[in-house]
């Protein structure tokens, strides 16, 4: 699992989500659409990372962590509403992602939180 994974992903998703967003925002779909929508993003996103020749759960680790990269706008707000450091409240994002994924790819937690922090701390650098 490289940085280059992230580099490569992050402006194709941040471009999709963007303009799902704004269909969500102008009201032209609904929260169902929407989750149904990002659900889609997500899944096109590992395929295409499949088709570049990367594992599967390197692609869905890598996905999982361009979103971490793009909520932290709302990372850092809610770290300054809760009064908490930002590192607790990233710490926290990883360890929800690293849940959902380990059960469903099959991996370890641990082993997702571990992948998923060296990605995010190479992104941040």
């Amino acid at each position: 699992m490289s940085k280059k994974m992230l580099d490569l992903v992050l402006p194709r998703i941040a471009r999709v989500l963007s303009r799902q967003l704004k269909s969500y925002r102008a009201g032209t779909i609904d929260d169902a659409t929407f989750s149904d929508k990002f659900d889609s993003i997500l899944q096109q996103q590992c395929e295409w990372l499949n088709k570049q020749g990367y594992q599967s759960v390197e692609a869905s680790i890598t996905v999982h962590a361009a979103l971490i990269v793009l909520s932290s706008p709302g990372l850092k707000a809610e770290s300054k509403r809760l009064n908490t450091p930002l590192e607790v409240i990233e710490f926290r994002a990883i360890c929800e992602s690293a849940k959902d994924l380990g059960e469903t790819l099959g991996v370890p937690t641990y082993e997702v939180v571990e992948k998923l922090s060296c990605l995010l701390a190479f992104h941040m650098k």
